[in-house]
């Protein structure tokens, strides 16, 4: 009996009670049931840079589960998990490695969480479930369309427990406001709007040598080949506004509302059919994504999700039906209008969201029980396409025809070109 299996008929042959932050959920006695150290779900967080650090501090308030491997290719940030979770455990017992396939080598892993950079996400998630590790992947999904295709085949075949990190399917606001909106409270849905940050410019850089502590290569990895400047790499989410690594914010912050737009429109599982826009580019230095910019994006359905960065629209996700409108936002925000709405009650028999409160502890129980999680593949993959081809089409400054069946754009040969990228050797999916 594999590892995985024994916890999983442990989970759902004892009801063991799980943990959630630093309060246990309760299991209708006075009293809660510690987990045994053979029964934890072993993690290894792959990509150790600040929001790794963050997801592993989460993953040390969790008794159901123990980190028991860091991977980073820069030596300072990897040594620097390794100590953090060492002391948080009273011990020495963390691994540490450059090469995340050596992680994924190790028969004693469950799990994995991905919080590399985006160009990474589809190789590594692809390579973790070949391994049989379930992975939680931080947002977006992947780099390109095609490669996000192939992550949602190798989830699918290899049968294993995938989370995407757009934790707002498990925060209350964006979760509460989804449900008046499907449940028709706010009339026939028109528009969403949803506002992300705006992308950064900055000049030439120079180039200096790779400083020691980091294995240049190994961080480029499939990416065209590029001088060392420490902008490109070391500051904190710079590479989030170069092409290369990452679509720009569109992408790496607005996956976010443009997923919770998607639970709220009822398509999770498709996609807009035409999508337009324009954007502002920095005509020179590192950053090349765009840094301000509007899209629209129509489906099927008659909706249009309104896409701005937000010195053009609101941050966060608001809905405008005909009888009413809904904004969410963090920290439990909801706002309506009619402002009554905020008391609406949702009744067993209307559509309810996936129930989830706390994204990684969903993540873990659905190790156990081999439920599908809060943000499955799937979903990811559809959030992420809209992300991608709209920054395709600020790119192409034209309306774009698109197949979400076929997952291509109509009559386009030079955008449909697009929905791929080559991978440097010896890197390919």
């Amino acid at each position: 009996m594999r590892r995985r299996e024994f916890l999983g008929r442990i989970g759902a042959g004892t009801g063991l009670c799980f943990f959630r932050g630093q309060s246990p959920i309760s299991c209708g006695k006075s009293v809660t049931v510690p987990v045994p150290a053979s029964d934890r779900i072993t993690i290894g967080v792959i990509g150790t840079g600040g929001r790794g650090t963050w997801l592993a501090y989460d993953l040390l308030r969790k008794p159901s589960a123990r980190i028991i491997a860091v991977c980073d290719v820069h030596a300072g940030r990897r040594l620097a998990a390794k100590q953090q979770v060492d002391t948080a455990y009273g011990g020495a017992e963390c691994a540490a490695y450059n090469d995340f396939r050596e992680l994924l080598a190790r028969d004693d892993l469950d799990a994995v969480v991905i919080s590399s950079p985006d160009h990474w996400h589809a190789l590594q998630t692809i390579a973790a479930a070949r391994a049989g590790k379930d992975v939680y992947c931080e947002k977006p999904l992947t780099h390109t369309v095609r490669e996000g295709r192939a992550v949602v085949e190798a989830v699918r075949r290899y049968g294993i427990v995938f989370q995407h990190g757009t934790q707002q399917r498990s925060e209350r606001s964006f979760r509460a406001g989804a449900e008046l909106v499907r449940n028709g409270r706010i009339g026939t849905l028109r528009t969403i709007r949803v506002g992300v940050p705006e992308g950064q410019r900055i000049g030439p850089q120079p180039v200096t040598p790779v400083p020691p502590e980091l294995d240049y290569e190994m961080w480029l990895g499939p990416a065209p080949w590029a001088p060392h400047t420490p902008k490109r790499v070391e500051s904190s989410h710079s590479w989030y506004w170069i092409s290369d690594y990452c679509a720009g914010y569109i992408a790496g912050w607005g996956v976010h509302h443009v997923d919770s737009a998607q639970q709220g429109n009822g398509t999770d599982l498709t996609g807009p059919v035409e999508i337009s826009g324009h954007g502002l580019f920095p005509d020179e230095g590192l950053y090349d994504t765009a840094v301000r910019w509007r899209l629209e994006c129509r489906y099927a359905n008659g909706v249009t999700l309104v896409d701005a960065d937000v010195s053009r629209q609101r941050m966060g996700v608001t809905y405008e039906g005909t009888e009413g409108t809904v904004y969410t936002w963090r920290d439990d925000r909801l706002e309506t209008s009619p402002a009554s709405l905020r008391d609406e009650v949702i009744g067993p028999d209307e559509f309810h969201t996936y129930a989830s409160d706390d994204h990684m502890q969903n993540f873990l129980d659905c190790i156990r029980t081999r439920k599908e999680t809060a943000a499955p593949v799937e979903i990811a993959h559809r959030s992420t396409t809209i992300c991608t081809i709209g920054a395709i089409a600020l790119r192409l400054g034209r309306t774009l025809k698109w197949d979400p069946e076929k997952e291509r754009f109509e009559g386009d040969d030079e955008a449909n070109r697009l929905l791929g990228r080559p991978m440097r050797e010896p890197w390919r999916l």
